[in-house]
This record gives structure tokens, C-alpha cells and sequence, in this order.
């Protein structure tokens, strides 16, 4: 399947809370598999945030990086292009009672995976 390194970014914390819940067994190892095989794609997304905070950031008195208002344009704007890029990641979608019936996990944590699902539906409630 094709996922964003966005869609990765913003998926980490929930893996990480997944890696901490006892999920049966199959599905920790499934989830490790996962989570190692993307941990290269994670490193390069932190090394090139880093890359273009050097570039546009200076650090204040306080040893805080700030970004001038005249940079932050730019730097969105590379940072989204690269955010864009798409990687292939190898996962047969699963069910999400696959999970176990005892796992904790918002709304909002669930939608973020929510690629990983079959059976996940995202539906829109119009008032």
C-alpha cells in the first residue's frame, strides 16, 4: 500500500501506543514487523525537519530555534512538498477487531491509522 510520509509522521504516536497495549500475538508481532520496517523512513523525515530548521531557523538567547515570520513560508512549504512524498508500505489490511476487544485507542488515533483497516469507515455526519 502507498501511504505519505505525512500520513507515517502523523501515525508514529499511535503505533507507539499500540506497541504498548497487549494486543494478541499476531498482531504485536504484525504491528513490530510494521513499525521496523518504517523506522528508516521515519529517521529520514526527522533528519530532513532538521535539515530545513537549520536552513531557516536561527536559535535565541534562550537556546530556543526559532523560525523568522519571513521563513516560515518557505519552510512549510518545503517541509509539506517533502511530506508529500509517497513510499510503499508492505500490510494486508486487517480488521479492527483484529486489535482485541480491550484496546484503548481514541477517535481521532484510530482515523489517523485508519489506512491500516479494512473495515474502517469514515462517515460524515451533516447537520
Amino acid at each position: 500500500m502507498k501511504i505519505t510520509y505525512e500520513q507515517l509522521y502523523r501515525s508514529f504516536p499511535v503505533f507507539k501506543h499500540l506497541l504498548d497495549e497487549n494486543l494478541p500475538i499476531t498482531m504485536t508481532r504484525k504491528l513490530q514487523g510494521l513499525v521496523e520496517s518504517v523506522n528508516p523512513h521515519l529517521q529520514q523525515i526527522e533528519a530532513t525537519q532538521s535539515e530545513l530548521m537549520e536552513k531557516y531557523s536561527h536559535e535565541t538567547d534562550e537556546g530556543i530555534f526559532e523560525i523568522p515570520t519571513e521563513n516560515r513560508e518557505r519552510f512549510l512549504k518545503e517541509l509539506e512538498k517533502y511530506l508529500d512524498y509517497e513510499i510503499v508500505v508492505t500490510w494486508e489490511p486487517i480488521n479492527i477487531r483484529d486489535l482485541g476487544e480491550h484496546l484503548s485507542i481514541s477517535i481521532k488515533s484510530l482515523k489517523t491509522i485508519s489506512y491500516l483497516f479494512k473495515d474502517y469507515q469514515d462517515v460524515a455526519v451533516i447537520g
